[in-house]
């Protein structure tokens, strides 16, 4: 049993990891992309970079303070809204939480359109720990403090959103 949990416990982590925590709130419908009209793939890296580090530290803020504002799911849409919305409920039934902030460790270009843009990110979760109801720490023993990211960010109005986070293969 207590394996089963670890094994859940871990898991729920890392899907976690994969898009940060954020607070819940009902999923919107996935936004369309629109044309930046950008002058260069140097200036669509510079919105999609700006974005992400943005949701960092919202996410890094809603940890320290449940009100604080800009609501770190502003910054997502599509399947990264629902991985995140989906890994808060799945800790919150498990009566766990994710305490401590995480940053970004590099974001490198890897690929843009006009409507979208692609990011490889090193997130460092080195200070961040998962704690039960009483503080305890459950962190896994084997989670990787630093983890390769691939971040899809679309251009959609008002501003760019994040549409998909997921665990890379490549190193840190």
């Amino acid at each position: 049993m207590a394996d089963r949990m670890r094994q859940i416990a871990s898991a729920a982590f890392a899907a976690v990891v994969a898009v940060l925590l954020a607070t819940g709130c009902a999923p919107e419908p996935a936004s369309t992309p629109s044309p930046t009209g950008f002058a260069s793939e140097e200036e669509a890296f510079a919105a999609a970079e700006a974005t992400y580090r943005a949701y960092v530290d919202a996410v890094n803020a809603r940890r320290e303070d449940p009100a604080s504002e800009p609501d770190p799911t502003w910054f997502l849409t599509g399947r990264a809204l629902e991985v995140d919305l989906d890994g808060d409920r799945r800790l919150a039934e498990m009566g766990l939480r994710i305490e401590g902030p995480s940053r970004v460790k590099s974001i490198s270009f890897s690929d843009a359109s006009d409507t979208q843009a692609e990011v490889l990110v090193c997130l460092d979760s080195t200070a961040s720990r998962v704690v039960n109801e009483a503080g305890e720490d459950k962190t896994p023993s084997d989670r990787a403090s630093v983890v390769g990211l691939e971040i899809k960010v679309i251009w959609a109005i008002p501003s760019a959103l994040i549409v998909e986070s997921t665990t890379s293969g490549s190193q840190c």
